[in-house]
C-alpha cells in the first residue's frame, strides 16, 4: 500500500518510523517546512516531498494517509483526503478543534465509505487490553474512580488521552463535567497562535464512575493514573514501566465497604512496554486491514467533547455542564496545537 504523511514534526517522524516493518510504503510527505523533511528523512527523493497538501493529494494516489499536522487542520485535511479518494486516514488527536468540525469528519467518513482512525494510542496497548479484560471479569468489582495527573499540559493536547481512556475502560459515556481552566497563561510550546490551557475538574459518567483530572501549569512532573474499583486500586506510571495492582482478598470482599482498612494484597500484572512508535504501528496495521477500528471518529468526538465541556464550564463560572453539548457549545473552537 502507498502511504503519505502530512506534518513532519516530532509526532510525524514517529509515524514515519512506525511505517517501517509494515507492508505500507511511505511515498509522499508534506510539511510547510520541507527542509525539515529533507533533514529528518534524507532517503526520500525530492519529488516525494511536498509543501502543499492539495497538490500532494492531486498528484499521489494514496491508500493511506497519516494526518499529523497541528490540531486546527486535522479535520480539514482528513475530509479533503477522503473526498480526494484516499480510502484510509489515521488522524492524530484531536480529531478536530470543534465538535462541528468533528461531525464533518464523521459525515465524510460515512459518505465516502472511508476508514478513519483517531490515534488515541492506548487503545492499541496490550497492557490496557489486559486491564480491560480484568475489569470486565468483575473479579475486582466495578471501576468507580479514575484520576489522571500530569505536570503542565493542555487539555486538548494530552488530557484528551485520559478522557478517551476513561471511556474505553468504563464502557460508559460522560454525563456531565465541572471544570476549570488553569489561569497561568503558559505560552503554548507549539506557537502563540494556539491556546490549549491546562485544567482540572470532574467528569461524571453515566454508570456512576468518577473521572478526575489535573494538569495544572504549576507542576512539572511526569504523568500517572490512579484507578479504584470496588475492591482494588490500580496505579499506572507508563513512563517508568510501573503498573501496581492491589486488591482485597476474595475472603474480605463480603465485608462492608466501610471497612476500608482491610488488607489489600498485591496482584500480579505485567507492566507493558511503552513505545509510541509501536502503538502507532499497531494502529496503522489495523487501519490497513478490513476489521473493526479501535478508535473511530465518533470516539474522537466523544473525547474532544469533554475538552470543550471544560471550556464551557469555565465560561459558566465552573458550573456543571451536561453532555452532550448543544447549541453554541458545538461550535466552540479550541485552538489546540
Amino acid at each position: 500500500m502507498r502511504a503519505g504523511i502530512v506534518g513532519f514534526g516530532g509526532m510525524g517522524q514517529r509515524h514515519y518510523r512506525a511505517y517501517a516493518g509494515t507492508d505500507l510504503e511511505v511515498v509522499a510527505v508534506c510539511d510547510q517546512r520541507s527542509g525539515r523533511v529533507r533533514e529528518a528523512a534524507p532517503e526520500l527523493r525530492p519529488d516525494q516531498i511536498y509543501d502543499d497538501v492539495g497538490r500532494m493529494l492531486e498528484q499521489e494516489p494514496l491508500d493511506l494517509l497519516s494526518v499529523v499536522s497541528n490540531g486546527p487542520t486535522h479535520a480539514e485535511i482528513t475530509v479533503a483526503a477522503l473526498e480526494a479518494g484516499v480510502p484510509r486516514v489515521l488522524c492524530e488527536k484531536p480529531v478536530a478543534t470543534s465538535l462541528a468540525e468533528a461531525e464533518r469528519v464523521i459525515d465524510a467518513t460515512r459518505r465516502t465509505g472511508g476508514r478513519v482512525s483517531v490515534n488515541h494510542i492506548r487503545r492499541w496497548s496490550g497492557g490496557y487490553a489486559r486491564l480491560l479484560e480484568r475489569l470486565r471479569s468483575g473479579e475486582w468489582g466495578e471501576l468507580r474512580h479514575v484520576y489522571f495527573h500530569s505536570g503542565s499540559t493542555g487539555l486538548g493536547n494530552f488530557v484528551i488521552h485520559a478522557f478517551d481512556l476513561m471511556r474505553y475502560l468504563t464502557g460508559a459515556e460522560p454525563a456531565w463535567v465541572a471544570g476549570a481552566l488553569d489561569p497561568t497563561g503558559t505560552t503554548n510550546p507549539r506557537g502563540a497562535q494556539f491556546s490549549d490551557p491546562a485544567g482540572y475538574g470532574l467528569v461524571m459518567f453515566d454508570n456512576g464512575c468518577r473521572g478526575l483530572v489535573d494538569s495544572g501549569e504549576d507542576t512539572g512532573v511526569q504523568y500517572f493514573f490512579t484507578m479504584a474499583t470496588t475492591y482494588a486500586r490500580i496505579v499506572i506510571d507508563e513512563l517508568n514501566g510501573e503498573w501496581t495492582v492491589r486488591a482485597r482478598s476474595p475472603e474480605d470482599r463480603a465485608a462492608p465497604l466501610t471497612r476500608y482498612g482491610l488488607p489489600m494484597t498485591p496482584v500480579d500484572f505485567d507492566a507493558p512496554s511503552w513505545d509510541i512508535v509501536e502503538l502507532t504501528r499497531a494502529a496503522l496495521v489495523e487501519l490497513a486491514g478490513d476489521g473493526p477500528i479501535s478508535s473511530t471518529p465518533e470516539d474522537g468526538l466523544a473525547a474532544l467533547e469533554m475538552v470543550v465541556a471544560f471550556h464551557e464550564s469555565e465560561r459558566r463560572g465552573n458550573a456543571r455542564v451536561d453532555l452532550p453539548l448543544t447549541g453554541e457549545g458545538r461550535e466552540l473552537v479550541v485552538p489546540i496545537g
